[in-house]
């Protein structure tokens, strides 16, 4: 596979999911070869991430009519000789003006204001049901590709930055985890009271819930969780979280929205079984009652029935943990993704519609 020199622009000030899939693959475009340079806002947890060599350039991109952050762009593509530059999400998209022999490929990992991204030249979506959308508000078909995200196969032998021990959670109970920010559009005001209403012990094991992130419901959720004292923990933001998921017998998705899933991907690769709510991408990641199980979305009494029946099936928890771990290394490992940016970045650059 030949190697394309790339620049890729984010302008988002958190290191959440979309943030990290772009660290990722910028790091997976690397391992392979590839010439990529980022361009990020200064002080960002991701300028942070990234070491020398190919430190990031840091623009403020304070606003979508930063004309300075749209010259400094073009001028570091010029700087790079990029072939390509990627640009995610809204303001990046909007901030960036391909010079003459760069092809523009704008990625979308939501439903963002589509007059935002119509400039660019090609388009990345990160499920085909985002890409059915953007075709319907008129996007050419040729040039808008579906690639999922991966998420690193971390070692099982990998540490856990905690114990059960350490959480004061007990060895023998089933243990329920999730993660992720603690906004509404993550759920965990409807997982909260599904967990409460299943009770101490329905298997004869204490239940407890362990909550990995942070943000401006965590005191919320924490007034809910008084209704089970001592079985909901909060740990707020961990570094390499997923390295902590073997602790638990079944990882939870709750969301309300959620455009692909990152989280799902990194269960599997610990051969968790999964349970999830049916919005658009854990529905388009998981074949239900196969490699996960899906859930009503918002309903916490469809999402308490759904816990009983999966914790109350052990033989089924083992089959989903084995079919999701195998769908990790069919569809969503490093090779194969990396690989197909690298190849949609090729055919677009030769598409005649935008060769330049």
């Amino acid at each position: 596979m030949s190697t394309i020199s790339s620049l890729h622009v984010l302008s988002s000030p958190h290191l959440a999911g979309a943030e990290n899939t772009f660290l990722r693959c910028v790091q997976g475009l690397r391992r392979t070869g590839n010439p990529t340079h980022i361009a990020v806002k200064p002080g960002s947890p991701l300028a942070r991430a990234f070491g020398s060599p190919g430190a990031p350039y840091e623009l403020p991109m304070r606003n979508y009519l930063d004309v300075p952050a749209v010259l400094r762009i073009r001028a570091l593509i010029r700087q790079h000789q990029a072939e390509v530059v990627q640009s995610w999400m809204s303001r990046g998209t909007w901030l960036t003006r391909a010079p003459r022999g760069c092809l523009h490929v704008a990625r979308l990992g939501g439903y963002y204001r589509a007059r935002y991204f119509r400039h660019a030249d090609a388009w990345v979506t990160v499920t085909h049901t985002l890409r059915k959308w953007m075709l319907s508000v008129g996007f050419p078909p040729d040039r808008v590709e579906t690639i999922p995200n991966f998420v690193p196969d971390v070692p099982r032998d990998t540490p856990p930055p905690f114990s059960r021990h350490d959480l004061g959670i007990p060895e023998d109970a089933l243990l329920i985890v999730s993660m992720g920010r603690l906004i509404g559009k993550k759920g965990y005001q409807d997982l909260i009271p599904a967990f409460i209403e299943l009770g101490a012990q329905p298997r004869g094991r204490p239940l407890h819930l362990l909550l990995m992130g942070d943000g401006p419901m965590r005191a919320e959720l924490q007034g809910l969780a008084r209704a089970a004292p001592g079985r909901i923990h909060f740990t707020g933001w961990v570094d390499r979280a997923e390295t902590a998921l073997k602790l638990a017998d079944l990882f939870v998705c709750p969301s309300r929205e959620e455009a692909h899933g990152n989280v799902i991907l990194e269960a599997w690769s610990q051969r968790l079984p999964v349970l999830a709510t049916r919005c658009d991408g854990p529905a388009e990641l998981i074949l239900h009652e196969d490699d996960g199980y899906l859930a009503e979305v918002a309903d916490p009494a469809n999402l308490r029935r759904a816990l009983a029946t999966v914790i109350g099936n052990p033989t089924l928890m083992t089959q989903m943990a084995a079919r999701g771990r195998a769908m990790f290394e069919e569809r969503h490992s490093e090779t194969a993704v990396v690989a197909a940016y690298v190849d949609f970045y090729q055919r677009m650059r030769m598409h005649a519609g935008i060769r330049r």
